[in-house]
């Protein structure tokens, strides 16, 4: 159930709907495995992108804010069951370059755009009032677990 949190420049909404189409497909393409229980479809279904915003004097770095310094920020938190190091890494090689398309960050600003992986284990997250440890069966954390 991967759930990215975005802070950025303030966006159309439109042009929203196209971050977050674009974001929803490249996790999918990037964390689906055909060995799990759960199909693309699923996946897609169970995909958050929240936008959380800023205005161009709210957010500041080194006293100044991201316009004065002539860069870029755009920091996305994305949380997901049992990341791996490998998950994670393929994740950050994997998003970097959409995010910088679609917020339209040329390759020398890629330093300003953040991720912060957020893993968490079945038993520290709850769906419909229950763990996802109780909905996800044990071969399947198994499985997870060894594709790591």
């Amino acid at each position: 159930m991967p759930y990215l949190r975005i802070t950025c420049p303030e966006l159309e909404s439109g042009r929203r709907q196209t971050v977050a189409t674009r974001l929803t497909e490249t996790i999918d393409t990037l964390l689906y495995d055909p060995r799990g229980r759960i199909t693309p479809q699923e996946l897609r279904e169970r995909t958050t992108v929240h936008f959380t915003p800023y205005a161009p004097e709210e957010l500041f770095i080194g006293g100044q804010t991201p316009e004065a310094r002539n860069a870029t920020d755009i920091t996305i938190e994305l949380s997901d069951w049992g990341l791996s190091a490998r998950q994670r890494r393929r994740l950050a090689r994997g998003l970097t370059p959409v995010v910088a398309d679609v917020f339209r960050v040329p390759r020398a600003g890629w330093d300003g755009i953040n991720i912060r992986f957020h893993s968490y284990r079945p038993s520290e997250f709850a769906v419909g009032g229950r763990l996802l440890s109780e909905l996800v069966p044990p071969v399947g954390q198994l499985l997870r677990w060894l594709v790591r």
